[in-house]
């Protein structure tokens, strides 16, 4: 079985994305529609989409925006600075923007506690804050939200990994997703192999990531 850190998985993504010049938009987009395709949409109906501002968070919007696209009842929740998301986060918001008026900021003490009344709606939750790249345990509004989602025990969705939790499987001393289901992009993870609890929940999606950028980084 093929495993990859996160230092690999950094590698494989920038030589795929600088060197063979891949799109990123290509892979978020590929990202986004394994997600989808791991998603019971007969009993999936109402969905809190929970991002931050980076790539994992624009994995998290344009699953929002392929989900609106079908009529999919999405609340999208937005963590962090918009001023200094990524590219891809930008383009997919733009365009959920425009089929959305379910669009929120929690930033503050007031829309913690309008996230946790509303939450309360949707039978769906996907986390889209973190992915591969943390490599610190959380803490302010993130650990805040991600205790909150574990509280409310409703069905979660990890795209990559369950936010906060260590790709390398090392720093699992904060707080991370309790997920029910984790989409994992192009590779297993080292952290989550090593987990049984995690193992079993996870699913492992091709996104597009050429064989020799893989075979660049790892002996396959």
């Amino acid at each position: 079985m093929l495993l990859v850190d996160r230092e690999t998985m950094q590698n494989i993504d920038s030589y795929a994305i600088n060197e063979i010049k891949i799109p990123s938009l290509c892979l978020v987009e590929r990202a986004a529609l394994s997600v989808m395709e791991n998603i019971n949409l007969d009993i999936r109906h109402s969905f809190a989409l929970i991002v931050s501002c980076g790539n994992n968070g624009a994995d998290g919007l344009a699953l929002a925006r392929n989900l609106l696209a079908i009529s999919k009842d999405c609340d999208i929740y937005i963590i962090g600075n918009k001023n200094k998301a990524s590219k891809d986060f930008i383009i997919n918001y733009n365009a959920c923007k425009n089929l959305t008026e379910n669009i929120y900021s929690i930033e503050t003490i007031e829309d913690m506690n309008f996230l946790r009344k509303n939450l309360d709606r949707v039978n769906t939750i996907v986390d889209g804050i973190f992915g591969t790249g943390l490599n610190r345990p959380v803490s302010g509004i993130y650990a805040n939200i991600i205790d909150l989602i574990n509280e409310k025990n409703i069905y979660t969705i990890s795209i990559d990994l369950p936010s906060g939790f260590d790709a390398n499987g090392e720093n699992n001393y904060g707080s991370y997703v309790d997920s029910d289901l984790i989409v994992c992009m192009q590779i297993l993870k080292k952290g989550l192999y090593e987990d049984n609890y995690f193992r079993d929940k996870t699913v492992v999606c091709d996104i597009g990531l050429p064989q020799i950028a893989i075979e660049k980084f790892v002996n396959v």
